[in-house]
């Protein structure tokens, strides 16, 4: 190979390591929270107020993800509440997302066509 042929391989492959670099470390989003993956991701109606952790919910429509380790209630896409939470298994796939309340506070989170629901820990 010619040195000139060298020479452009070499740039082209410092411009892609440069590439690489700069967007392995772009600025992460406003919300750090909305860096981590959702496991589940739905959309639910709370008929009546309730409390998540130590947050109060209006009754309305809420957007729902969960991940290893925490569930997140949002709202028009900003965290609204959020709670520990532990993954069970379910005995069969719900047919619909539902909320267990017990003394209006949010105590396990059923999705539909999982055969998993998460039970809050805080």
């Amino acid at each position: 190979m010619s040195r000139r042929k060298m020479n452009g391989v070499l740039t082209i492959l410092a411009v892609m390591t440069l590439a690489l670099s700069i967007a392995a470390h772009a600025a992460p989003a406003k919300d750090a929270k909305s860096t981590v993956t959702p496991i589940v991701k739905t959309d639910l109606r709370l008929l009546s107020p309730a409390t998540l952790g130590a947050t109060d919910l209006k009754a309305g429509e809420y957007s729902v993800t969960a991940d290893d380790t925490h569930a997140r209630f949002l709202k028009g896409g900003k965290v609204i509440a959020e709670a520990s939470i532990q993954w069970k298994d379910e005995s069969a796939k719900r047919q619909y997302t539902a909320v267990v309340v017990d003394a209006n506070q949010i105590k396990e989170i059923h999705f539909a066509g999982k055969m998993k629901y998460v039970e809050i820990t805080q």
